[in-house]
């Protein structure tokens, strides 16, 4: 009888801990959805509309009662693949200009009319193997003269402006304007050297062999300079003035030898650098004025402007400031 009433006792405490437990996550349950609903609309997280572009995931468990929100917000940052989307980003900047003219001038165009035609690639193709040594049936002027079929398809076809360039008596000449548009073309969208065309890619191979005439692998500083006197045509001056800057540039200050795979990467920095940075600009000698360019230069010009005159700055608004004092 005592065993009796005592599970019976035990049946009721149990049922109301069982009771008392629903109604803990009931009241749980609501104090949940209350403080989810509450966070939803706390004015931190309300953005004002028109400004960001969101995607609101919503997911629904009507069996269960609860409502999940996921809140996603496309952030639009400056970056490169965006300033893309510009048509100006086609255009060359003046440190790429410098470098393409004096490709023009100091390798094709000899006698300074500004204009190119397919003879001044086989003339600068020829001069190429006559400072290597190689006989017409080597295969690395084979592959010379497969480069310069690429230049000759690349520059001399497709002329429409003529302020880039004409045909007369059935030979075609491009001008310097021509020149610099049909690279402002190859390098838009390139990325690395292999975005190029492959032609390209052999010129690079076909030029450190040319200047590593001795076959060893590493272009040495008097190979170097043999290369900027014999090819390029630069006095004894002008060697002088920038054979160590550009050997120093090209060898990260003589720590690492100029092998094939470091001058394949200045040579990419060649086509790509949109600034005078990094050692690309030596490959063909120092383009004009590029010794005196400052790698980094400084603005100072917020520093000598009248205390009205400066624009506060503002997170939410676009500026055309170029300095800014810190």
């Amino acid at each position: 009888m005592e065993n009796s009433l005592e599970d019976g006792k035990c049946n009721k405490d149990h049922i109301k801990d069982l009771a008392n437990w629903r109604q803990a996550c009931d009241r749980t349950k609501d104090k949940t959805k209350d403080l989810l609903k509450r966070w939803r609309t706390l004015p931190e997280i309300e953005t004002e509309k028109g400004k960001n572009d969101e995607n609101v995931e919503k997911d629904e468990h009507s069996d269960s009662g609860w409502s999940v929100h996921v809140w996603t917000t496309w952030v639009d940052r400056f970056s490169i693949e965006s300033e893309a989307d510009n048509k100006e980003n086609c255009q060359l900047t003046p440190t790429q200009n410098n470098k393409f003219s004096h490709f023009f001038s100091c390798l094709l165009d000899h006698d300074q009319d500004n204009l190119i035609s397919e003879q001044d690639f086989e003339t600068l193709i020829e001069r190429l193997r006559h400072f290597a040594d190689w006989s017409i049936n080597s295969p690395e002027f084979n592959i010379l003269r497969e480069v310069e079929r690429g230049f000759i398809e690349t520059f001399l076809c497709d002329i429409s402006d003529e302020k880039l360039g004409f045909t007369l008596n059935g030979e075609v000449y491009l001008t310097k304007d021509g020149w610099l548009h049909k690279w402002s073309q190859l390098t838009f969208g390139s990325k690395n050297l292999c975005d190029f065309p492959i032609w390209l890619q052999f010129f690079v191979k076909v030029l450190f062999q040319v200047i590593n005439r001795c076959g060893s692998g590493i272009i040495t500083r008097d190979e170097l300079s043999a290369f900027y006197s014999s090819v390029l045509g630069l006095d004894t001056v002008k060697v002088g003035e920038i054979l160590d800057i550009a050997y120093q540039a090209m060898t990260s200050n003589g720590d690492h030898p100029l092998i094939y795979k470091a001058y394949r990467l200045c040579f990419a920095n060649y086509l790509l650098g949109r600034y005078p940075n990094g050692p690309g600009q030596y490959i063909l000698g120092a383009p004009p004025n590029a010794l005196s360019s400052a790698m980094f230069p400084v603005d100072y010009s917020a520093l000598n402007t009248q205390p009205e005159d400066l624009e506060q700055y503002a997170p939410d608004q676009k500026t055309n400031r170029r300095s800014v004092i810190v």
